[in-house]
């Protein structure tokens, strides 16, 4: 069975994020199997940009440069539109204003990483630059 990835990321998107959001595709013509949202709000300085394609979904943060991504091989609609449901909500809480920004040394080079802490649907995400934390109900 073959999944409308797009049509699923605009109802997902339609789903979490209301009119105190802006939200704009943003995919590129050059990877179709790509499709991208951006979503802002006017009140806040913060963004995401969330995508999708079909074997993977993934948020990203461009402030902080930070990102989460989630793997799904199987074709099961339900499943990915869960997982894509899960990401936005935590997408929905940064933009709200929720979320801690944690900064920690690197390890091999001078200065530090940034890691985000959010907490959505009684769980603890934890997006950052090379390193995610995805937590699973």
């Amino acid at each position: 069975m073959n999944i409308d990835i797009k049509a699923m990321l605009c109802r997902v998107v339609d789903q979490v994020f209301d009119e105190d959001f802006t939200v704009a595709d943003v995919s590129s013509k050059d990877e179709p199997w790509l499709h991208c949202v951006h979503v802002s709000r006017a009140d806040k300085d913060r963004t995401a940009i969330i995508r999708a394609s079909y074997e993977w979904i993934d948020a990203f943060v461009p402030e902080l440069n930070v990102q989460a991504t989630l793997f799904d091989y199987d074709d099961v609609e339900l499943e990915k539109e869960a997982d894509l449901l899960r990401l936005c909500r935590v997408m929905r809480a940064y933009l709200e204003g929720n979320g801690h920004v944690e900064e920690r040394r690197r390890l091999f080079r001078r200065g530090t990483n940034s890691v985000l802490r959010i907490e959505a649907d009684g769980l603890v995400w934890r997006l950052g630059r090379n390193h995610y934390v995805v937590p699973y109900p």
